[in-house]
């Protein structure tokens, strides 16, 4: 019969596992103890050798009277067990256990196996199992196959066996007795992890910004993305010029101190710059272990919408008419000028006639709301004012937007009037003796819009006429008199009386002459009173 070692195994688990002892060698240890439901045993110092069975009775001479078959019964088998090295499962490392069928039938192939256990909590090396071919046996196959009896089974982890199956069968009716001797090595084992830090870094500015109204905005991240941690990270940056920190100064030099792998550190800082333009530089970050990288330059531009306003006047107005003003405010600057605006300060008297593009007055200001103008843009706005009277009306005009450094100007128009002037000569008899005091009426009159100033009228008496008396007092010079009225406001009269006296009779004509400053051609009044003898 054919004794497989899967069977082997079973048939014992179903005996259970009714071992005898067998033979072991001091080979890795002092010796062994044995496992199981028989008796214990401890091997000398030396080889043990394996208890025997009986010899079995010589084969009778006459065969025995043929009888019925016996029942089949289940395959007896056995197991040895021996610990190494001390004998002591609690304090060995490696279990050997030979598993054997109990009889087996001359030139019947059967199997028997040697399991090794590694009943430690470590690794076991180099382990090797020494297993002669006994005698009376005629080894057919080992697995796995051995030199000389000798079976390398190379490392048992914690827990792990492994098997060495022997097939053969009896050369003859004898016990097959064999030893078995094991060995291994274990190696006190140590771990030295192996790590190395690495840093990255990375800085980012605003990519635009306002002089004076945006800040800059700096970021730079500096992250571990090696294997171990980064002692003493500190990082370094040296602001180029024109740029500086928010808080003062143009260098940041700040101790991260210790970065562990993949852990992230942020510094996040406000920049401002002192001019327009493109300013970028690097940063770097270094740690222990001559750790040193650095960014790229990382640029950003600064810009500044700059405004400026030209005001326009228009010609001369008259009283009552428009007197109108053009206002250009142009971004001589390379950013955008937002929210920007015209404000005028509109003179007293003066009210607000027409507007363009939506102009709103209140509290004596004229707005307009140019909203967003562009880098290198202009707008034009229009406005008219009305004046009451002459005056000189100046206007201040101040452009502002956000960002931008306000811009003023100032600008004027003239408003005159239309000057007027009306003048009398009367009197109310027109034949009058000779001798008789004659009273002629003057008056002058502005009739404008304007004052009429050096007001004169020159009073020529024809020859026989001489002058008496008048109010006013003209200078006289020969058969001239000149009436001063000065300045003559709008709307005013100024009346007087001229008194005369004939000396001859006939006809007589009294000519006036009036003059201004305002007016160019002088307005003439012509007289005419006859005079008779009595």
């Amino acid at each position: 019969m054919n004794i497989s070692v899967n069977r082997l195994l079973s048939v014992l688990a179903l005996a259970g596992m009714a071992f005898t002892t067998g033979c072991a060698s001091d080979s890795a240890g002092s010796g062994g103890q044995y496992d199981g439901t028989a008796p214990h045993a401890r091997p000398d110092a030396g080889r043990v050798a394996a208890a025997r069975q009986p010899a079995p009775a010589p084969a009778p001479t006459a065969a025995p009277t043929p009888a019925a078959a016996p029942a089949a019964r289940p395959m007896a088998a056995s197991a040895n067990v021996m610990y190494l090295p001390t004998g002591e499962r609690n304090s060995s490392a490696l279990m050997i256990e030979k598993i054997y069928p109990t009889t087996v039938t001359v030139g019947q192939p059967f199997d028997y196996v040697i399991r090794a256990t590694n009943i430690s909590s470590n690794s076991l090396d180099n382990v090797t199992v020494n297993e002669a071919v006994p005698s009376n046996f005629t080894l057919q196959s080992a697995t796995p196959q051995g030199n000389n009896g000798v079976y390398n089974l190379g490392s048992l982890t914690p827990g792990e066996s492994k098997l060495i199956t022997l097939k053969g069968a009896a050369a003859s009716v004898a016990p097959i007795n064999s030893c078995a001797s094991a060995s291994y090595t274990t190696a006190l084992c140590s771990t030295i992890n192996v790590v190395q830090p690495a840093l990255a870094i990375t800085k980012t500015l605003t990519p635009e910004s306002i002089l004076t109204c945006q800040p800059i905005n700096m970021v730079i991240e500096v992250r571990n993305t090696g294997t171990g941690p980064a002692t003493n990270v500190r990082v370094r940056d040296s602001l180029p010029a024109g740029l500086t920190l928010a808080s003062g100064g143009s260098t940041l030099d700040e101790a991260i101190g210790t970065l562990a792998p993949g852990e992230t550190r942020r510094i996040e800082r406000a920049l401002k710059a002192e001019k327009v333009g493109r300013y970028e530089n690097v940063a770097s970050a270094t740690a222990d272990g001559n750790i040193n990288v650095s960014t790229a330059k990382v640029p950003t531009v600064v810009r500044q919408p700059v405004l400026a306003i030209e005001c326009k006047p228009g010609t001369t107005a008259l009283i009552g008419r428009d007197a109108c003003y053009d206002l250009t405010v142009r971004n001589t600057g390379d950013a955008v000028a937002a929210n920007a605006k015209i404000a005028v300060t509109l003179p007293a008297g003066a009210t607000v006639s027409n507007a363009s593009d939506g102009g709103t007055a209140a509290g004596g200001v004229l707005t307009f709301n140019v909203g967003n103008l562009a880098a290198g843009a202009t707008k034009t706005v229009r406005f008219c004012l009305r004046s009451a009277a002459v005056a000189t009306l100046n206007i201040a005009a101040n452009a502002s937007a956000d960002c931008a450094a306000p811009a003023s100007t100032n600008c004027s128009v003239n408003v005159i009037g239309v000057p007027d002037l009306g003048t009398l000569i009367t009197d109310d008899d027109g034949v009058v003796v000779v001798g008789t005091p004659h009273t002629f009426r003057i008056e002058v009159a502005n009739q404008g819009q304007i004052n009429l100033t050096n007001t004169r009228m020159v009073v020529t008496l024809p020859d026989g006429l001489e002058f008496v008396s008048a109010p006013m007092n003209p200078t006289v010079q020969g058969n001239k008199l000149t009436f001063n009225f000065g300045t003559v406001t709008p709307g005013t009269r100024i009346p007087t009386t001229l008194v005369v006296r004939a000396t001859k009779a006939g006809e007589m004509l009294v000519v006036g002459e009036t003059t201004c400053a305002e007016i160019r051609t002088p307005i003439r009044d012509d007289e005419l009173t006859v005079f008779i003898d009595r």
